[in-house]
């Protein structure tokens, strides 16, 4: 079975987290507990790789907290956290599952006869972004790990526990993406060098196709109603 080109599925994923911003209510809440459900059968636990990022649930904790106090609302902060958890849970499932070397090459293909070396430059900067993902997933799980092995707990002084947790794992953060670009650079790695094609087949223009009709649909369906 072919597999899916990470560029078709990027775009799908772009237009689902704007699609997101259009839903409110119990609409963004169903929409939650499809990105949870429906992976199961793809033998896929979203809820395992959505826990292993304690810090994304800290924010969306953080989400809820501040959109309730601001708003008042159970329903609206409800809404604004099952958005941010979707988003979060679908891009999660993208880094997983995807190529990232394949989505800089496709892009790249797709760029670089327009606007050449920007292009390929373009490519490899959106495929580092995405790389630092799991480097900020494993640091979070390494920072949390040695607090618990330290009997470290947020519900004492939570202010305080967060603030510096979160500057530990930012230090933390900031060594391993030099450690990655040293070994980036140690292999001569280039932003503009030239990449080997990889075209997208049917089935990608296909999916994109359906995700772009699926989203003008929605768009128009809520102007409407």
């Amino acid at each position: 079975m072919a597999q899916i080109n990470p560029f078709s599925s990027l775009v799908l994923l772009i237009l689902a987290s704007i699609a997101s911003s259009l839903l409110s209510g119990y609409e963004t809440i169903v929409v939650l507990l499809l990105v949870v459900i429906v992976p199961f059968f793809f033998n896929v636990n979203i809820l395992k790789i959505m826990w292993s990022m304690k810090v994304m649930l800290i924010t969306a904790l953080l989400i809820f907290l501040f959109s309730y106090f601001g708003k008042e609302t159970l329903l609206s902060s409800l809404s604004d956290t099952a958005k941010f958890l979707s988003i979060i849970g679908l891009s999660a499932l993208y880094i997983k599952k995807s190529d990232l070397v394949d989505l800089s090459t496709t892009m790249g293909s797709i760029l670089s006869p327009v606007f050449g070396k920007r292009g390929r430059k373009a490519a490899s900067a959106l495929m580092m972004t995405l790389a630092l993902f799991p480097i900020i997933f494993s640091t979070a799980t390494e920072m949390m790990n040695a607090r618990k092995s330290r009997g470290g707990s947020f519900l004492y002084h939570p202010i305080k526990s967060i603030t510096e947790y979160t500057v530990s794992m930012m230090r933390l953060l900031f060594q391993k993406v030099v450690i990655f670009q040293d070994a980036l650079y140690s292999r001569s790695w280039s932003t503009s060098g030239e990449r080997t094609k990889v075209l997208l087949g049917k089935r990608d223009w296909t999916i994109m196709i359906l995700s772009l009709l699926l989203f003008i649909g929605l768009v128009l369906w809520k102007k409407v109603f």
